[in-house]
């Protein structure tokens, strides 16, 4: 054969891979983007960023390296489309039944093959049959491919393999070291800094492959100058100490008490926001409540949104303002499953605990958090829900019925928590209760008449979770065991969005929060402003004289030290915000305990032991 000749087979041979490789690449794309979708059904209307299309370049890098391993395009290409298949079946699969996505650190599933196949109802000898008929094929079309790339003269040299192969993976080494440049510079995505409440419908919109790298090397919290495992061990030895010390004044456990968490959608009180409202409170039981017994206002950043974010603030006691990013972070969608260390306050219980949530379990990721932290059952609206009543013309399960289950499962002496998340007022605020006799009289001076039915609607809302609060705290008050009872509102309703002039401040970022315990224990008790989340459980244990664990005790000290939020480089108090280079020494090394206790449960060695956290083995 001619060298002319030769020149046009090699460059129409080329060509020809080139239009395969580029075409199979962006299907495989968009059916990686189609696995996001429940059936692989995306709507037409649907609206999606710019890197929801891309993502063929990574698929190229890809079969760059698998093409240098085995030496022929066919069995490249097939063995490429397998493993890009394998992704978008499991994707879908986890799509559908957990509404999560695939991450990097989910790769690692690999290395638990029977677990994986529990997923699909396929046994491990049907697996391995089809495994071993794939390969004898691929291993067939390899043999023939070679042979007649080799008569053709077309077969790609070892030297030739050796460079692609080292040229792809070191471009794939450099984006796996670098991957928010690689997307946002190759991939043209945006980072949203906003509150990621839904991950898959972020990766809908952003595209698999673009949301997939984000979940490969993400930055989250600061690792402390001084985290190692010396200063893990003698944080853990210090506040053993110190809980042995508390302990010896306390003369009870958590344990013998039935507790009751409560988030409580959206509560607030208006009574809080000056000259909002011309008439009564809305909220007049829970307000004599908060007077009469344990109670204040709680710091939420969110407007609107985070409710998951202050629940798991709440069960963990870990502070969201120490993380790079707190408006934009969600633990339970991205990183809490993966973490080594789950210990939360339901640790403090032997008896079981119980989670009910009126609604859907997929967002947040919920279902898959409530396994690790160790609920015994996740109550929701299709799972163990019985009570499903609405007020008036509203969307979500009424406060009236949730109490009804909530009290249910109170009546099981072998219950010690339950951790129940109500949805009555959550958006949209278009339904009507005709039978209120409550009728807020809003200044429009303050709030827009023509935004104010919505507002109207939900603080109507409120006086129906006011009333409902005053029968479940009866049923309570009567009860022959010993009950705590501690209910917060998560955030301000998105009806505020917007009126920060109106309400500066902290006006729109303080929540009530009480802590009621029966048979008169909590009557006069604590009050406090201002504080995160972090320290509901603290204040529990102080003023129910609960012994606490050495994680706890820290908490205690910072407690009774004045602190009230503790940030990445500052805490409040009663002074306001406190950087760093203005504590004291003692108060810098209590607060950066905190921080490398924090880090190294969530993203570091979690070298402090179990006895840290909890009681029990």
């Amino acid at each position: 054969m001619s060298t002319i000749k030769k020149t046009a087979l090699f460059g129409c041979y080329f060509l020809l891979i080139f239009i395969v490789l580029k075409f199979n690449s962006e299907v495989i794309v968009d059916w990686l983007n189609k696995s996001l979708f429940v059936d692989f059904s995306m709507d037409e209307e649907f609206r999606v960023n710019d890197s929801f299309y891309n993502g063929a370049s990574f698929v190229v890098l890809i079969f760059l390296i698998i093409y240098a391993i085995f030496g022929t395009f066919l069995v490249s290409v097939l063995v490429t489309n397998l493993l890009f298949g394998a992704i978008i079946v499991a994707n879908q699969v986890k799509v559908k039944e957990r509404n999560e996505f695939i991450t990097f650190k989910e790769l690692q599933a690999i290395a638990s093959p029977k677990e994986l196949l529990s997923f699909i109802d396929v046994t491990v000898g049907t697996a391995l049959l089809f495994l071993i008929s794939i390969i004898s094929l691929l291993a067939l079309l390899h043999f023939f491919s070679k042979k007649i790339t080799k008569k053709m003269g077309l077969e790609i040299g070892l030297k030739y393999r050796v460079v692609i192969l080292l040229t792809a993976v070191l471009l794939f080494s450099a984006i796996l070291i670098q991957p928010a440049a690689y997307n946002q510079y190759v991939m043209k995505y945006e980072e949203e800094k906003t509150h990621n409440f839904n991950p898959v419908l972020r990766a809908k919109r952003n595209g698999f492959i673009p949301t997939f790298l984000q979940t490969v090397k993400p930055e989250y919290m600061v690792r402390p100058s001084d985290y190692n495992k010396e200063n893990s061990e003698l944080i853990h030895e210090k506040y053993t100490r110190i809980a042995e010390t508390v302990n010896q004044q306390r003369d009870k456990e958590l344990n013998d008490s039935q507790t009751i968490y409560y988030l409580s959608e959206t509560l607030i009180d208006p009574m809080e926001l000056p000259g909002l409202l011309q008439n009564g409170t809305p909220t007049p039981f829970i307000s004599a409540l908060r007077g009469q017994h344990i109670g204040g206002k709680m710091y939420s950043q969110y407007i609107g949104g985070g409710t998951a974010n202050i629940e798991w603030s709440v069960l963990t006691s870990f502070s969201l303002e120490v993380f790079n990013d707190p408006m934009a972070v969600t633990p339970y969608s991205d990183f809490y499953v993966q973490a080594k260390n789950h210990h939360t306050v339901l640790d403090f219980f032997k008896e079981e605990k119980v989670a009910l949530h009126p609604y859907t379990p997929h967002l947040y990721k919920r279902q898959s958090v409530y396994d690790a932290i160790g609920f015994d059952e996740f109550l929701y609206l299709t799972n163990g829900i019985e009570h499903t009543g609405k007020l008036g013309t509203h969307k979500r399960v009424s406060d009236e019925e949730f109490h009804k289950d909530i009290l249910r499962v109170s009546s099981n002496d072998h219950v010690g928590m339950i951790h129940a998340l109500s949805m009555q007022n959550h958006s949209p605020y278009t339904g009507e209760i005709p039978d209120m006799d409550y009728l807020p009289e809003i200044n429009y001076a303050i709030y827009p008449e023509k935004e104010s039915k919505g507002l109207t609607n939900y603080l109507q809302g409120l006086r129906a979770t006011d009333d409902s609060f005053e029968d479940l705290i009866g049923t309570l008050l009567d009860s022959d065991k010993e009950i705590n009872f501690v209910l917060y509102g998560d955030h301000f309703p998105s009806l505020f969005r917007g009126k920060e002039q109106q309400f500066p401040g902290a006006l729109l970022h303080e929540t009530p929060w009480l802590i009621y315990m029966n048979h008169g224990r909590s009557e006069g008790g604590l009050k406090l402003d201002g504080i995160s989340p972090i320290f509901l459980t603290t204040v529990l244990l102080k003023e129910g004289n609960y012994k606490v664990t050495p994680f706890q005790a820290l908490m205690d000290q910072m407690l009774s030290s004045g602190i009230k939020r503790i940030a990445r480089d500052f805490i409040v108090t009663d002074k306001g915000v406190v950087l760093n280079s203005e504590m004291d020494e003692d108060l810098l090394m209590m607060v950066n305990d905190y921080r490398t206790v924090m880090y190294d449960a969530l993203f570091g060695s979690d070298w402090l032991p179990d006895s840290f956290y909890t009681f029990y083995d």
